[in-house]
């Protein structure tokens, strides 16, 4: 072989242009293979360059732009030999491993392979290459630095061979730490926004500036009792109470930029109503367009129920038992005339029953407060329904007739469980004229849950009246219905009211109340 040129062996980027093939053309560039001709003319009439040229396109270039193009590369540029050693290092690969200039030739590059695994890899590509299979020339992989630091790169590797028709491999390497370690620290902190979003109590919603749902989180679909699919995609007013005209008014402010608070009330998939305190936040995107809303929704039913609980109670002491002591004092003033004695028996017992249901009134106003702090438990509803029962006999005379007491009957409640219990029995006595007065008592499973039914042959409760008998303020039902609704809904059950006989409200009352089982 041809001794080498003395200027060539000086020259750093002599091994680099030994890859120029026989045919005087190279492509070092592995992304512009297919759009570059790149090709060197030698100026010399000797065996080995000194100066070389190339052209891209049909512009000329000379060893100073392969020098920029090297040296100034944002990649790093290696040449390994098949004996996985270093031959050429660019300035950029030094940098990103931490070497000095020069230290890594004659290397073995495996050394700078994290594992194993990573070192068998890259090798196998190699050889799979040689041996011509198809092998994709880019992949992922980790390096080592000189610290031991970990690095992501992506890496392209392209077999050439030098004048003397040996392999080597061409590799570009790209060090996308940064965008690894930005990429990972944005997964961890979506991670943590899901988690909160999704642990939220509050529901959270973003729609559209048509109001058409785009995300809602478990609590929301939890909170109106449907699946995520079945809530978005749709307008959230066909879950509301809400006024159109009302909320497209808010949505007008708010493209303006406002944000707000107000009440809205839902409705559940049950039928059941929530109230919910909304805070509501535009959305815009960079450039400012009005993409839609942020809301974040509090169930306020329970306090709403407080609140309607309080003013109930205050229209109690300035009502019913306003209207007891004014018949106390009537009948007090009657005791100091000259009367008949069966006038003066009929003065003493008012004033007795006028005492009686100022008792009552207080005793379950009382218990409606403590309601409101005892904790859920186990409570056995078949015990509890056999002791009123018996009190009911025994007080009001009553026929009782039980069914279904032996199977399982564990509810969650509270200790104040008996209190609803004796309210519906003694509703269903109290006010019963008939001579003969019976009540029908019986518990089965249905849909998961325990209901209990009690009848009677009372007088029954109209049709219209059965809309109201719950409500707090029209107070239809009285003290003892409306706290036994208010602990049903504190247990998760339900109560409605039904005729005894279907379309014959005046042969008997039907209460059907569900509770969860506690087994």
């Amino acid at each position: 072989m041809t001794s080498e040129h003395p200027v060539a062996k000086e020259n750093k980027y002599y091994n680099i242009i030994k890859l120029v093939d026989t045919h005087n053309q190279c492509s070092f560039h592995p992304n512009e293979a297919d759009t570059m001709t790149k090709k060197v003319q030698r100026r010399n009439t000797e065996d080995k360059p000194s100066h070389f040229e190339f052209t891209l396109g049909d512009v000329k270039l000379d060893e100073t732009v392969l020098h920029m193009i090297l040296e100034h590369s944002h990649d790093a540029v290696l040449i390994v030999g098949m004996d996985y050693k270093f031959e050429y290092v660019s300035e950029e690969g030094y940098k990103m491993v931490n070497a000095k200039a020069g230290e890594l030739i004659g290397l073995d590059f495996r050394e700078y392979m994290p594992d194993e695994m990573a070192r068998k890899e890259v090798v196998q590509r190699l050889r799979d290459m040689l041996a011509g299979k198809d092998v994709s020339p880019s992949y992922s992989t980790k390096i080592l630095d000189t610290d031991g630091n970990i690095l992501h790169v992506d890496i392209r590797i392209v077999l050439i061979r030098d004048i003397n028709d040996q392999p080597k491999a061409l590799v570009l390497v790209h060090d996308r730490t940064e965008e690894r370690l930005s990429q990972v620290a944005l997964e961890e902190s979506e991670y943590r926004y899901r988690s909160l979003v999704e642990s939220m109590n509050d529901g959270l919603a973003v729609d559209t500036p048509d109001m058409i749902l785009t995300y809602a989180n478990d609590a929301f679909c939890q909170m109106l009792e449907y699946t995520r699919d079945e809530i978005v995609g749709r307008c959230w007013l066909d879950f509301t109470t809400a006024d159109r005209d009302e909320m497209e008014e808010r949505i007008r402010q708010r493209e303006e930029g406002q944000s707000e608070r107000y009440e809205l009330e839902w409705i559940t998939k049950s039928g059941r109503a929530v109230y919910t305190l909304v805070s509501a936040v535009p959305l815009f995107d960079r450039s400012g367009e009005f993409k839609g809303t942020f809301g974040v929704v509090t169930d306020i039913t329970t306090q709403k129920e407080y609140e309607d609980t309080i003013q109930f109670y205050l229209d109690l002491l300035t009502h019913d038992i306003a209207n007891q002591l004014q018949v106390i004092m009537t009948a007090v003033g009657l005791l100091d005339q000259d009367l008949p004695k069966q006038y003066l028996d009929d003065a003493r017992q008012d004033i007795t029953d006028a005492i009686q249901r100022c008792d009552r009134l207080i005793t379950k106003v009382k218990r409606a407060g403590q309601t409101r702090y005892l904790p859920l438990t186990r409570m056995d509803l078949a015990t509890v329904i056999k002791e009123k029962a018996a009190v009911l006999q025994r007080v009001y005379s009553t026929e009782v007739t039980l069914k279904g007491m032996n199977g399982a009957s564990m509810v969650w409640a509270d200790a104040l469980l008996g209190e609803m219990v004796w309210n519906l029995l003694e509703n269903a006595a109290r006010h019963n004229p008939s001579k003969k007065r019976r009540v029908w008592i019986s518990t089965s499973r249905k849909n998961g849950n325990l209901q209990l039914v009690i009848s009677d042959n009372g007088p029954g409760i109209s049709d219209s009246k059965k809309k109201t008998l719950f409500q707090k303020m029209q107070r239809s039902g009285g003290v003892g219905l409306t706290l036994v609704s208010q602990m049903i809904r504190k247990y998760g059950g339900t109560i409605e009211v039904n005729d005894r006989v279907k379309g014959s409200p005046s042969k008997g009352a039907k209460f059907i109340i569900t509770l969860k089982p506690a087994e």
